[in-house]
């Protein structure tokens, strides 16, 4: 009965809006993991799971998704009171009381249950090899992404120290007691080493492997095509540009995703698991929750309507351009102030979409971004007037032939087309740009890079638990 109720739990988890971990408890007791583990069906049972935890309102359906871009200066607060992510906002967060906290916990959770699949997997009697592989393959790719989250969202980018010798995130790859472990913070370069590590793994057994997931879209599941968009992001993240010029090209060269058309632009944002979807976290049936989209749909409550684009993007865009306001909704005129509020997610329940973790238009600009640092300058241009024409018909076709102005226009594609999808601060951070938030309330508006509070506060309970933690400065 122990499997069964255990498995109970992990389908229960799919069904609902998002806010249960994985596993009840953390650490579940062995006899638990042992009876989960003892088939085949309560593996599969578990990744599902651990694939429903990207939905969390902590994770991609919420936070995750937001912070980078609401300290990056495309999004300000539309209300007042109590809202997430204030103190944030304010570059005035603590340790004990950050937003981001749960955010932190969550991610360990989940990669601890993960590590338990990745664990007892191969000691499984039934299923297939094939079958097997593909359970480990698409639990190693889900541990590297949450990963790259956790050293993006917690520590200093790859190139603050030339070594990337700076403190990461601690890396643990078998299971643990969460609660009570003692484990170090890794190097920035060890966190990486540790994800590219994973990714390669992944793609080592993803061949051969069979689809062990029917339901929903394939763009749901992690794939080959997911680990080489991700080894892309992962590797232009770190500088290294030839790596992430072959892996993006890898994805766009398979000819599996089409971008978006001028004309489809904005009505493709209210469909699920898209042309452009390499990898799309599915969205429960019968979801009656709130999703990522409510924050920023005009017809949401109030309760739930909090963010709004700044004029610091909106004005970006030129006016033919389709992801400037005609992807926002008409102002909403509070006080004098005009709130524009966006279309790129549906409302809640069952008009939710799915948070678009990795499209293909990122690895056109991975592309071009990597090929203008590599000197590449026709490939970087071509890759660039993709994405800029797609947006705006009437836009004129670039040659840049100076690398600094090829790359900052590149940056600023970035900027316009990844808007509200966790981006900005990441890549501000990445280029040692100040941040320069002028649409601005807060009561500071502005980092001058580096400063310590580019990065989030490790949760204060971690640091107390774990006395071989190391918290970032100025927390």
């Amino acid at each position: 009965m122990k499997k069964f109720s255990l498995i109970y739990i992990l389908l229960i988890v799919l069904l609902t809006s998002g806010c249960k971990k994985l596993l009840d408890k953390d650490p579940v007791d062995q006899i638990s993991i042992e009876d989960t583990f003892s088939d085949f069906e309560g593996a599969r049972a578990a990744l599902l799971g651990a694939y429903s935890s990207f939905n969390l309102t902590n994770y991609y359906n919420g936070t995750r998704s937001i912070y980078p871009d609401l300290i990056g200066g495309n999004v300000k607060f539309s209300k007042t009171g109590d809202v997430p992510l204030y103190s944030e906002y304010n570059l005035a967060t603590t340790a004990a009381e950050s937003s981001m906290n749960a955010t932190y916990q969550q991610l360990y959770a989940i990669i601890n249950n993960i590590n338990y699949i990745i664990e007892k997997v191969p000691a499984i009697t039934d299923g297939t090899a094939a079958t097997r592989n593909r359970l480990i393959a698409e639990a190693t790719t889900l541990r590297a992404l949450i990963y790259f989250d956790l050293v993006q969202l917690y520590a200093q980018p790859y190139g603050y120290t030339t070594d990337a010798s700076h403190l990461g995130v601690s890396v643990h790859t078998k299971p643990v007691f969460v609660n009570t472990a003692v484990i170090k913070r890794s190097t920035v370069k060890e966190t990486y080493d540790a994800i590219i590590a994973d990714l390669k793994s992944a793609a080592s057994l993803f061949p051969g492997t069979e689809i062990v997931y029917t339901a929903g879209n394939a763009a749901n599941y992690a794939n080959l095509n997911t680990v080489n968009a991700l080894l892309a992001r992962v590797y232009l993240s770190k500088g290294d540009w030839q790596n992430a010029y072959t892996a993006a090209n890898s994805v766009i060269t398979t000819r599996a995703y089409t971008l978006f058309t001028n004309q489809n632009y904005v009505s493709s944002w209210a469909v699920k698991n898209t042309t452009e979807s390499i990898f799309e976290i599915s969205v429960p049936a019968n979801f009656a929750g709130t999703s990522y989209g409510s924050y920023f749909d005009i017809a949401a409550s109030t309760t739930t309507r909090i963010m709004a684009a700044t004029e610091d993007l909106l004005s970006l865009y030129s006016v033919t351009d389709v992801r400037g306001r005609d992807l926002f909704y008409n102002p909403l005129v509070v006080s004098g102030t005009n709130f524009y509020f966006c279309r790129k997610y549906g409302t809640s329940g069952s008009l939710s979409t799915g948070v678009k973790v990795i499209r293909l238009s990122e690895m056109y600009l991975v592309r071009a971004e990597a090929a203008a640092e590599l000197s590449n300058y026709t490939q970087a241009n071509a890759d660039l007037n993709v994405i800029r024409q797609r947006a705006d018909a009437l836009a004129a076709k670039l040659n840049l032939t100076d690398k600094t102005i090829l790359v900052e226009a590149i940056l600023l594609e970035r900027r316009k087309e990844l808007n509200l999808e966790g981006f900005l601060l990441f890549d501000l951070g990445r280029r040692k740009k100040n941040i320069v938030r002028t649409d601005c309330t807060a009561s500071a508006c502005g980092l001058t890079y580096p400063a310590a509070r580019y990065v989030l506060p490790i949760p204060e309970v971690s640091v107390i638990s774990n006395k071989s933690m190391i918290q970032n400065p100025e927390y």
